[in-house]
């Protein structure tokens, strides 16, 4: 157990995404959206068929193969970290990223485009228009776990 937490909860964070992402698909019209109380939260359903804002979404191929390689390259620093002893901050920063990067590299694979769901109320203007979903929010968390790591450690160990 202690050794395969990393997975298990990726895999529990990677599920959580893609029910949440298929309840959007089964209940939400495209564009619609739902107030989630008083959170400033909306629940809305967007395609992004490119990366981050939909940056690339008119070359396919590219957002696909840089998703493939993307995915290589978390996977390779998947198995570098979490084949160590210790290093508990890095694996939880990369397990974040791993849960992240699968579910979205899942829908872009087998969708051929990412589900966001997760929006602001924030009246007019670019920052309603920004729409994310879980996996957005593991990539971001980890990669903060990550680099708040490295600017915390010590530059120098003592001898």
């Amino acid at each position: 157990m202690r050794r395969t937490w990393t997975l298990q909860m990726a895999a529990v964070l990677f599920a959580v995404d893609m029910i949440v992402k298929q309840y959007v698909e089964d209940t939400l019209d495209a564009g619609t959206q739902k107030d989630l109380g008083d959170t400033g939260l909306v629940l809305r359903k967007i395609y992004n068929e490119g990366f981050m804002l939909n940056f690339l979404d008119q070359y396919p191929k590219v957002v696909k193969n840089v998703t493939i390689a993307s995915g290589v390259s978390v996977l390779a620093e998947d198995i570098c970290w979490f084949s160590r002893k210790g290093h508990w901050t890095e694996k939880a920063g990369m397990t974040l990223v791993s849960a992240g990067a699968a579910s979205n590299i899942f829908d872009r694979l087998v969708r051929g485009r990412v589900v966001d769901y997760i929006g602001w109320k924030s009246g007019p203007g670019r920052l309603a228009d920004v729409t994310a979903n879980l996996g957005d929010t593991y990539l971001a968390a980890g990669m903060l776990v990550m680099a708040g790591k490295k600017l915390l450690e010590p530059r120098c160990k003592k001898k």
